[in-house]
């Protein structure tokens, strides 16, 4: 190939233009982001379960959930989290899932669960890194307040951020949001109450009159029935003494009117018994009437029928049956309580909440039965009243007969003679009709009874249902908004005409557009309170949130904007849309100021300015290295372009391969630079040898290149090979390793080919001409080191012994060394954490976080501050509002632009903290650049505590809270159960309650919806804002005092079958029991844990504070079936420690291997092997002297040497060889070998030195994160190359002792042997 190239060099011309091209462009539309693209395999699953207690949710929903979605393909691992009110599962996956895939199979499980009815639709979310936000800005706006400068940012700023390319979501804090509240005023509705109680009481008062007078009329006639038959026994004793003083008509005259008045007084009482039981039949219907029963079961009727038509497909593919009417749903309950369910979890909730089994059934008695009876009962009274009353004027017919009748027996002559048997007959006859009268008294007694029973149950029904509160409560005024406030197009009409084409839009209802409108909206009529509107049972008020949150900038409330870029955006691109976006909007509107606090954008533009500086410095001085060596630039040019040009076809290979430019893949470009210039240095020097002999220059690039080709592939393969085992990582290292390595695989294959064709190309042309020089200092340097040399091969324990002794003290030290997963990266913004007491007033608090606010703009170098509280944070990293958080706050700062160290920018970190000592509050400063992205990789101490019983874990936790508190270097120390607050239990007798109609469930669902006070109804447009009608209802607050009152209202059957509604009190069946609640139950795999967590101070490690932890917990006695796991940070830097170390071992075999394979040998690799601890103890060496912790960074700096100091090593054993098998000694072959092989060998070390130095010692924010790697580098190539050139001729002259030879196998031609054909015709002469 080498000669190929050579004999073409235009041809090797037009591939440089080609690749240089390609891959310019290639580098212009890469991707650039922080981090490489890092895919989380984890599922987060929200459930909300309002009213619930921890261990509530952990039984009704976690344990439910977690056996479902156990099943699913590919979850590796379930953690939960049961607070109060919510369940929150974490589903982790096996490495490589394809996630979207999972969150279907998720969603399927979780729609075949049944949760309880109050349960809110599970949230799927999926992690990723892109819930960080690209940028955060601030607005502020010149002469407005915050009322216009929110109304400006919805309105205008946050639609056209959104409208931007690559922008997924806006979100804001600090803006003011107004709402509508609609807030029911218990006077208003007392008073409508009232005048619907008085027309009501109007009937029962006039039926509870006419029972009086019944009442009235019946004991008249039993005290006249009394004084008639007084009087027969008075007359009866007079007839026996006198037989003559009356006569036989008088008697019966006298006996019928006596007779003729009890019955009639009897059916007057029956009549008003009558009349009342019509009356209370009639005020009942009237309630029934004015409630609007029949209406309410038409409409369900209706709608139900509806839903079956329009729901009827998805309904069979889910497997639900829709009930035709309220019949057929009573008479299928389980096919019922099915479809009210999926209807919820259609999104159809506030439909159907009040459409129970319950409801349904009380209404259809109403309707279908009670309604019914009331009218026959009206027109049966109707009857009887008729006929009562004809009855009446009958007898009142009889008595002025008989009047008249008496009226001719008194004044007529009578035979005073009667005979006493004849009177005595006619008494007996008497008393017979008094008996009979009495008969008819004691029934009209009974049915006066019966209907002052009647009208208490009709005065009952009457008074329950004559007032508003049935209507005038947040679920029926909720709905009701929402069916008012409606505007949707129905369909087209035509204009009717034959022929015509006009056709027109019908568009049904209209939104409410003010306060006045919603005022005025017409909830019904009744009788007695005439026209109800919403302002007759509500005040209706604008209110807005201003102050209940902390959002200020520079000490002024203002708007802060989180941006979110699409998961398929390019970072930089969306950063640099967005301040585009910025400068558009503050040049089209004066006075507005948006003001980036924290941007991704400049985060990476600061690590490529910051790598690129580097990589070119470093360039530059790999270039003076050549020069200083060669003496002659044309070498040094042929080495110089080889560097940008390796550059670009690695990048042309990276843009193909789908990787993107990030710190990681520039980390190893950047460490590549020096890399690079290896193989061309090692070619371009053998040919300036051999073309200084005289060769020339096309010869020399031929066989310069041929002579060093086999030791160049190797020692790249052997750097390739440290790499290729990043390939078998997983986690979260495969996704930081596998583009580094991949990044430096490319550039370093690159070098080889540029080393093997463009290098020799380029050499046979430019060395052309040449003169030799001498190098007189160099070659003093290399006749001393000869002599040092031969001193050593005869005393070899004194290098051996001084590198065995510095490798032991390393190791040693490096087990006292903390380990990171990352390096902390100095950005060029500083962020402030502050948390107030807990026992802070919110005032107090805000004054506070503004007395930080001024220190903080105290300070010299501060340009922009921007702080928020703690619930106002979780809305910026787009969790959506997390409750009220006043005690945590936090400030983003931004420096003075022309401020880039990172020894200013700590030194104002270290100001920041000392102007803020005395306050009264716990302020944390750093400057680290990742932001939230530490938060997502996991910080600080996590140590897991596995167990059955809650109580022993929060036993066992608290005691290992004491035990971290007593190391240095943790704090705030915690179980997570801390806001766990005091809690009421409700022990329910349910032998009583269920005695009563009453289950737990029932109980249950009237104290969540009493404790409910408010509920969202609709959006509504009040000129160009859109507000929220929010209803709230505090007329019937409950507290611990009168909690036990609490009525409760229950249906029970009767034994004729009817139902009745019974009212109790919840003291009547239930006591209260006072406790600690748990403020969260957290399961993994199904068992109990808790998590006692601590965060690291800064200047302390957490492996090495872990370490010490460990030691004091082994002095612990567990209870049997209790254990304790180490997890968080820790956890993730153990297993990265674990892998690198695979990896490393994997990459030594391998290096082994291709050695085997370049030397033909088992033995000789181990001489070059040698190698590796001594550059280990460079670099350990490096790290204790620069006070670097080990890292991912650092360990990957080891890894690099491990396939770069063997490099040299090859090189010079290979070169051995060749003078060993030429003939020569060996230790003169050694001695050498290492004269001839010293410059190569220090030009390839000092450029990659030399370029890594840069890492180093330079000041810039963006160089922190690759500091520990280049440290670890330039330490192990800067101690094993001294010490390669003593240590490996020394080991070479221990284990090489054998003559090394070459195999012979001829010349490249073959000999000259007689085929088989020829040798048979020789045999034969023929």
């Amino acid at each position: 190939m080498t000669k190929y190239c050579v004999k073409k060099p235009f041809t090797i011309f037009v591939a440089v233009i080609a690749v240089m091209v390609i891959g310019t462009v290639s580098l212009m539309r890469m991707k650039t982001d922080l981090l490489p693209e890092m895919s989380l395999p984890y599922l987060m699953i929200i459930t909300t379960d309002p009213g619930a207690s921890p261990e509530k949710v952990e039984s009704e929903v976690t344990a439910p959930m977690e056996q479902a979605l156990g099943t699913v393909t590919g979850v590796e691992n379930i953690t939960s989290v049961s607070a109060e009110n919510y369940s929150m599962i974490t589903l982790e996956f096996v490495e490589d899932t394809n996630m979207d895939s999972a969150m279907v199979k998720v969603t399927a499980q979780l729609n075949q669960l049944e949760l309880p009815e109050v349960c809110g639709t599970p949230n799927l979310l999926e992690l990723s890194m892109d819930m960080m936000a690209t940028m955060y800005t601030t607005v502020s706006y010149e002469g407005r307040d915050i009322y216009e400068v929110s109304d400006f940012t919805e309105e205008v700023i946050r639609p056209y951020f959104e409208r931007q390319d690559g922008v997924a979501s806006v979100t804001a804090v600090g803006s003011v949001e107004k709402t509508v509240e609609v807030r029911l005023n218990e006077k208003k509705i007392d008073k409508i109450n009232d005048k619907i109680l008085d027309e009501t009481n109007e009937k029962l008062a006039e039926a509870r009159k006419q029972i009086q007078d019944a009442e009235t009329q019946l004991e008249d006639g039993k005290k006249q029935l009394e004084d008639a038959k007084s009087e027969l026994e008075k007359k009866q004793g007079d007839l026996k003494k006198t037989q003559s003083d009356t006569s036989r008509q008088l008697a019966e005259a006298s006996l019928a009117l006596d007779q003729a008045q009890a019955t009639k007084a009897a059916y007057e009482a029956n009549l008003m018994s009558l009349q009342a039981s019509k009356a209370g039949l009639e005020a009942e219907q009237k309630a029934y009437k004015d409630s609007h029963a029949e209406d309410t079961y038409n409409q369900i009727n209706g709608a139900l029928g509806a839903a079956k038509l329009t729901l009827a497909q998805p309904a069979q593919l889910a497997g639900i049956t829709i009930p035709s009417d309220i019949d057929d749903a009573l008479a299928n309950p389980e096919q019922t309580e099915a479809f009210l369910e999926w209807a919820a979890q259609m999104g159809m909730g506030e439909q159907v909440k009040d459409l129970t089994l319950e409801n349904l059934q009380q209404l259809s008695d109403i309707v279908t039965k009670r309604l019914p009876q009331i009218e026959t009962g009206l027109a049966n009274l109707q009857t009887q009243i008729v006929a009562v009353e004809e009855a009446v004027k009958q007898i009142n017919r009889q008595m002025d007969q008989i009047d008249q009748k008496y009226k001719e027996a008194s004044s007529g002559s009578f035979d005073a003679a009667v005979s006493f048997a004849s009177g005595d007959a006619q008494m007996a006859n008497g008393l017979s009709g008094i008996e009979s009268s009495q008969k008819d008294l004691d029934k009209a007694k009974e049915e006066l009874k019966e209907a002052k029973k009647q009208y208490r149950q009709s005065r009952k029904a009457a008074l329950e249902n004559a007032n508003i509160s049935s209507l005038a409560n947040m679920d029926t005024l909720s709905q009701m908004i929402t069916a008012q406030d409606f505007s949707m197009p129905a369909g087209y009409i035509r204009d009717g005409k034959a022929g015509s084409e006009n056709q027109w839009l019908i568009k049904v209802g209209e939104h409410y557009d003010s306060v006045e409108n919603l005022e005025e909206m017409l909830l019904c009529k009744l009788p007695g309170a005439g026209n109800v509107r919403m302002s007759d049972v509500a005040d209706i008020t604008v209110i807005d949130n201003a102050g209940e949150n902390y959002a200020k900038i520079n000490g002024e409330e203002g708007v802060l904007l989180s941006i979110f870029k699409g998961s398929t955006a390019s970072t930089s691109d969306v950063a640099k849309t967005c301040e585009k976006a910025i400068a558009k909007l503050e040049a089209e509107y004066a006075g507005l100021k948006v003001t980036p606090i924290m941007n991704q954008g400049d985060y990476i533009t600061m690590f490529i300015s910051s790598i690129l500086q580097s990589m070119i410095t470093g360039a530059l001085l790999a270039v003076l290295v050549l020069v200083l060596f060669f003496k002659d630039a044309k070498p040094t040019l042929v080495v110089a372009f080889s560097i940008p040009f390796s550059v670009l076809f690695a990048i042309l290979i990276m843009y193909f391969s789908g990787i993107s430019i990030n710190i990681m893949t520039l980390a190893g470009l950047g460490l590549a630079i020096g890399m690079l210039v290896d193989n061309s240095i090692v070619v371009i020097e053998n040919i300036y040898r051999i073309r200084n002999h005289g060769i020339s220059a096309p010869r020399s690039a031929v066989q310069g290149a041929a002579q060093v080709a086999g030791p160049i592939i190797s020692s790249t393969l052997t750097t390739v090979c440290v790499f290729l085992p990043m390939i078998f990582t997983t986690g979260m290292v495969a996704q930081l390793m596998v583009p580094f390595a991949m990044t430096i695989s490319y550039a370093l294959a690159a070098s080889l080919i540029v080393a093997l064709t463009v290098v020799p190309t380029a050499g046979s042309i430019i060395l052309r001409r040449t003169k030799e020089k001498r190098y007189l200092l160099f070659e003093m340097i290399q006749e001393a080191y000869g002599k040092i040399l031969s001193f050593f091969l005869k005393v070899k324990i004194i290098p051996l012994a001084l590198a065995i002794v510095l490798l032991a003290i390393c190791v040693r030290e490096v087990m006292r060394m903390g380990i990171t997963m990352l390096p902390e990266m100095t950005g060029e913004q500083i962020s402030v954490s502050v948390s107030v007491p807990d026992d802070t007033e919110k005032e107090d608090a805000f004054r506070l976080a503004d007395e930080v606010m001024e220190a903080v703009l105290s300070v010299d170098g501060v340009e922009t501050v921007g702080a928020m509280d703690g619930s106002s944070t979780s809305g910026m990293l787009g969790a959506g509002a997390g409750g009220e958080n006043f005690l945590n706050y936090s400030f983003a700062i931004l420096l003075d632009e022309s401020i880039k160290d990172i020894h200013k920018i700590r030194a104002i970190a270290d100001e920041i903290e000392q102007a803020t000592q005395g306050l009264d509050c716990e302020i944390s400063v750093s400057s680290n650049a990742m932001g939230d992205m530490t938060a997502m990789l996991g910080s600080g101490l996590t140590l897991n505590i596995y167990g059955d019983s809650m109580e022993k874990l929060l036993e066992i936790s608290e005691d290992i809270q004491k035990i971290a508190a007593q190391i240095e270097g943790f704090d705030k120390i915690s179980n997570g159960q801390e806001e766990g607050g005091e809690e009421i239990h409700l022990i329910i007798n349910k032998d009583k309650a269920m005695k009563k109609g009453l289950t737990v469930a029932q109980i249950y669902a009237a104290l969540s919806q009493r404790l409910t006070t408010e509920k969202d109804a609709v959006t509504m447009s009040v000129g160009d804002t859109d507000m929220t009608v929010q209803i709230v209802d505090e007329t019937e607050l409950l507290n611990k005092d009168n909690l036990m009152d609490m009525e409760l209202e229950a249906t029970v059957a009767k034994e004729d079958g009817t139902s009745e509604t019974k009212t109790y009190v919840l003291g009547d069946f239930a006591q209260m029991e006072y406790g600690q609640g748990l403020a969260s139950v957290s399961r993994e795999n199904q068992s109990h844990y808790i998590t006692v967590s601590a965060e690291t101070l800064e200047g302390y490690n957490t492996t090495l504070l872990t370490r010490e932890l460990n030691k004091k917990l082994k002095d612990y006695e567990l209870a049997d079936g209790y254990t304790i796991e180490i997890g968080g940070e820790s956890d993730q830097v153990n297993d990265m420690v674990s892998q690198m170390m695979q990896l490393m071992a994997l990459g030594f075999l391998l290096i082994y291997l291709v050695m085997v394979a370049q030397f033909q040998s088992l033995l000789s690799p181990f001489i070059v092997l040698f190698t590796i601890p001594l550059a280990f103890t460079g670099g350990l060496l490096g790290l204790l002297a620069f006070r670097e912790q080990l890292s991912l960074m650092s360990l990957l700096g080891f890894t690099i040497l491990m396939g770069t100091v063997v490099n040299n090593g090859i090189v010079f054993v290979d070169y051995a060889n060749q003078l060993r098998i030429g003939g020569m000694g060996r230790r003169e072959a050694l001695i050498a070998t290492g004269k001839t092989r010293m410059r190569p060998i220090l030009m390839t070390a000092l450029t990659t030195i030399l370029s890594m130095s840069m890492m180093i010692f330079s000041s810039q924010a963006g160089n922190s994160m690759g500091r520990g790697m280049a440290i670890v580098v330039v330490g192990g190539l800067l101690y094993a190359t001294l010490m390669t050139l003593f240590i490996i001729p020394v080991m070479y002259d221990i284990l090489y002792r054998k003559q090394p030879h070459e195999v012979d196998v001829g010349d490249n031609d073959l000999d000259e042997i007689l085929d088989e054909a020829q040798e048979y015709m020789r045999e034969n002469e023929l």
